[in-house]
Parts: C-alpha cells; structure tokens; sequence
C-alpha cells in the first residue's frame, strides 16, 4: 500500500553550520569580501577583525574557540589592498566597509557597544580607524601603524595600490594624517581601548607611540608591552601576545571590559650567567633534533627541508656544525650530505627557559639524493650532526609532525618516504608488484606513435576508495630482458568507465581509479631499442599491484 507522504523538508541542523561563509556584497561604490560565521548559542555579540598586509583574513585559525559572530573583512577592492581607507587615494572604500558592518549589526539585532573591532598591524590601524571614526566602543589594536601613507610608499604592491600610481609625496601626506585626524575628534572618551605592542618591535618608536598620548585620555585604555626574547620581529609581537588578546576578546565579546592599563608582560631580562650555564648544559646532554619540514621527488631526486641542531649553546661561543642524512638496514649505514641552512624564528619554535639563536639551524638535501646505487630494502632514517670544534658526533631520528608519503618510480624500482612522529623510512622496492586477482584491471590497448606511448585504463583496490586523484601511484613499465624503465602516470577521474567494473554489492567509490599516460603519451625517446612488456603499476598503501597492459616494441629513431 502506498501512503501519502510530505515532501522532504531541508534539515535543520545542515542549517546551522559554523563553518566560515565567503562573501562579497556591494555597498555603496564598493563590493566588499568578507566571511562572516555565525554565534554558537547565545553570544550574540559581533566581532569584526581586520587583516594585517599578507594576509587574506585576519587572525587564521587562531579564533575558533570564540563564541560570538565573526566578520571578517577582506582588504582586496579592484585588485589591491586599501589599508581599510583609501583606494588608489578614493576614501569612499571606508563607506563601503561601514555600510557592510552596520548592515550585519541590523541582520544581528546589536548595537554599536555590542561590538569588537580586532585587528593587527594594518589590521591594527583599521580597528583603531573605524572605531574612532564610527563611535565603536570595543578595540583591540594591536602593533598598528600610524603614518599610513610613509609605511605605504615602497611597501611592495600596498604602494600603488593605497597612494596611486607613482606614491606622490603629496599623497603619501595626505595618508599621513588620517590616523591623527581621527584621533582628533575624541568625541566620546568612554571607550574600551586595548593596544599591544613591544620595544621588540621597530615599530613600536616608528608607528606605535605616537598613538599613546591621544588614547591615554580615553575612559579605559590599555596598553600591553610585551616583553620575550622572542619576540625580535613584528610579526612576532602578536603570536607572542595571543593569549593576552584572546582574553580581551573572549572578555569584551562577552559583555565584560577588563581594565588592565599599562603594563608590562611577559619575561624579564634574562641572566646571562644562568642563560650560559642553562644552555651550556644542555649541549652536554645526549640530545639531538632532527625534525622534517617538507619532502618531494623532483627530477629524480628526493628533496629534503627541516631543522637539525645540536640543542644549547657551546661555552666557546658559535660553532659549525656539520649534517647528515643517515639511512640504515641491516646494520649498514649509507650516508648523504646535508647542507645548513639559515633559519629566522627558531628561537621561539625550540625556546627552552632561555633564548638561543639556532641562525643556521635548518638543512637542505645537498647534492642528489637519488639513491641510484642503494640495494632494494627498507631504511630507517636519521640525521647525525657534528660539532668537529666541540668533539661531538650525535645521531638522533629523523621525524615529522605531520604524516608524510612520497613515492617516485626510478628505473626497475621503486622510492618510498614515508613516516611521522615515530620516525621516517625511505623504501626502495621492486617496480614490478603482485599480479593479483583482487585487483579490478582492464586496459585499452597500448600504442607506441613518434617515440611516445599512450595507454589508460582501469586499475582499482575494491575495498580502498579511489575517490580522489591521490588516492593511489601509477606507473608505467616498460621490462626488457636486461633492463627495466619506468615512469609516472596520471590520474583521471572516469566513472563511466570504472564503475562498471565495480563487485556486485560493493559501496565502495572508486571514480578515480583510472590511469592514463594523458593526451601527449609518455616519452620513451631515451629507451633503448627493443622488445618490452608494457606493464602497470599501481602503489596504494603499502602494497604494490601490476598487471600486464600489453607488449610494445621501440626502434631506434632516424
């Protein structure tokens, strides 16, 4: 019996997701991008941020733990940032971005004391700009610029962009006074103003303290110096005073003003002696790091980033340490050089109670890692550092705090490096897998036109989705009596094709399960002459299948 049903409504809770929503809405002469994501519960407060120069949205990941609504507008009107102000020197882009605030605090229901205006550097100026500028009673500003036309002039594209083509002096005057314009006005002093900055920063004499004398006569200013040894860059500054901002906000968003005034954070000046004595014992201690930053097979070659260092500091002063890539089976050791390369924040990534440099603390792979003459087997990986001045040789595991797997076919082999937090290893195995059954294989026949080979077809795990174009390596193999080649192959995505192909009753999605050598084919021009089965390689998770997709036989070009 049938019985008549509604129709499906949409879902209610497909409706209230968090996730950031990207936008733009024309306001006035201007379309503005911004995200905006909305409260979760009942924080009905609004936090607008603003984006320092670099950066598409302000503050990254760095909010996800705030309640309220977030706006985040996008510095990009017709190509190029504004400062929040003026476009090519048009100040109707300040119309336009208040506009888009004002239209999401009616949307929002809130009033203007229901409001956060937050931001850095440039983002930093915005806040302190429109919260002035529009009577907002909450800003967090922190290391912004105060002569926006001097800081523009020669800033890379933020120039032109602000100043117009050719940043006359003229106009950088003009950008120059906007900050202390609106400072002037102080039109109602009863405002929840936050500053951050740090005598860390250059910009702190150069931009920063010229703010201080106006703010100083609102109801409740604040101002944080934050003091850290690692803090030595401008963009430091925030990172260091996160947790100090992140309290404003959550404070402010939820309807509550800390009045902290001026005060100092963070550390204070380090002892020198203990600072020598710390670090001079830990480079005693048996200890080495070695961690993994990035790794690609290009041309053939394994190409390698991190840092390595010996920890501490030699009572002798700097000292050169020597790097190698150290790879072991079986109780045989292979070993590579490595190159150290300058590094400029591991200082604050490796802080250990007391500042230490570590300037050429990071390595680079030197030379060709291509592991021609390495026998087939699997390796541990690790890098051993020497200090030749200090008599010390440590060898310690290569790690990598996020899982890594590159693979590459060279010649009748194939290289795997793969590995995380409990170590790395680099695999070299045999090109030519099992041949097995379970495999799902159908290919179209295999050509050889003008020194290339076309081939695609079907190659497929059932059980393992092929549901993404990195869901698996192929490769194509050209074996010969004596010798063996081989060479990458693409991936597409055919459903037509594969999910015919597909066991009975299995849900399994397996799209991309396609290879194909692509529309130019594969050169094959530096093969030898000579009969070759054509094979198919495909490299999912630790395994390795091949199936047999044809013969093809290569002359010697005229």
């Amino acid at each position: 019996m049938k019985n008549a049903l509604p129709p499906l409504s949409p879902n209610y809770a497909t409706q209230r997701n968090r996730a950031y929503r990207e936008s733009v809405e024309v306001h006035g002469k201007w379309p503005v991008e911004f995200q905006f994501r909305p409260a979760q519960g009942d924080h009905p407060h609004l936090l607008v941020v603003f984006s320092s120069v670099g950066s598409k949205y302000g503050f990254g990941n760095a909010l996800e733990s705030v309640k309220c609504n977030i706006l985040r507008i996008r510095d990009h009107f017709d190509g190029g940032a504004s400062y929040y102000v003026a476009r090519n020197m048009d100040f109707s882009v300040t119309d336009s971005i208040q506009a888009l605030i004002e239209d999401h605090m009616r949307r929002l229901r809130v009033t203007r004391d229901e409001v956060t205006l937050l931001g850095a550097s440039k983002g930093g100026s915005a806040a302190l700009y429109y919260g002035l500028k529009y009577d907002y009673k909450n800003i967090v500003a922190s290391t912004p610029q105060y002569f926006l036309g001097s800081y523009s002039k020669g800033h890379g594209q933020l120039g032109d962009a602000v100043l117009g083509e050719g940043q006359s002096e003229e106009n950088v005057a003009t950008m120059d006074a906007v900050m202390k314009d609106v400072l002037a006005q102080r039109s109602d002093l009863k405002r929840n103003i936050y500053v951050v900055s740090s005598p860390g920063d250059y910009q702190y004499e150069q931009e920063v303290k010229h703010y201080l004398p106006a703010l100083r006569e609102y109801e409740n200013f604040n101002f944080l110096f934050v003091e850290s040894p690692t803090v030595r860059r401008h963009d430091e500054v925030v990172r260091q005073a996160l947790p100090s901002i992140l309290s404003i906000v959550y404070s402010l968003t939820e309807g509550v003003a800390p009045r902290w005034g001026e005060v100092r954070i963070g550390t204070d000046s380090e002892d020198p002696e203990a600072a020598a004595e710390h670090l001079a014992g830990l480079r005693e201690r048996d200890t080495a790091l070695a961690t993994l930053r990035s790794a690609e097979f290009a041309d053939g070659c394994l190409q390698l980033k991190g840092h390595a260092f010996l920890p501490g500091v030699s009572p002798d002063g700097p000292v050169v340490e020597n790097k190698q890539l150290v790879l072991e089976k079986d109780g045989e050791t292979w070993t590579y050089p490595l190159e150290s390369t300058k590094e400029i924040r591991l200082y604050r990534d490796y802080f250990d109670e007391y500042f230490c440099e570590y300037a050429m603390g990071g390595f680079a792979s030197q030379g060709e890692l291509a592991f021609t003459g390495l026998p087939q087997g699997m390796y541990d990986v690790s890098v051993c550092i020497t200090s030749e001045d200090e008599g010390i040789e440590r060898r310690t595991r290569l790690i990598s705090q996020n899982a890594v797997d590159r693979r590459q076919a060279s010649g009748d082999s194939e290289l795997l490096f793969r590995g995380g937090k409990g170590g790395l290893k680099l695999v070299k195995r045999s090109i030519v897998g099992v041949d097995s059954a379970g495999v799902c294989f159908s290919a179209g026949k295999a050509q050889e036109r003008d020194q290339k080979i076309h081939a695609e077809g079907v190659l497929f795990l059932p059980g393992r989705n092929a549901d993404r174009d990195a869901h698996a390596f192929y490769y194509l193999v050209l074996q010969g009596r004596q010798e063996c080649h081989s060479f990458p192959l693409g991936v597409k995505k055919n459903p037509d094709v594969v999910r015919p192909h597909k066991p009975a009753g299995d849900l399994g999605n397996y799209d991309f399960g396609y290879f194909t050598t692509g529309t130019g084919g594969i050169d094959v021009s530096g093969v030898p002459a000579g009969k070759y089965t054509l094979l198919v390689s495909m490299s999912v998770g630790g395994a390795l299948f091949t199936k047999k997709a044809g013969k093809v036989t290569l002359k010697t070009p005229r």
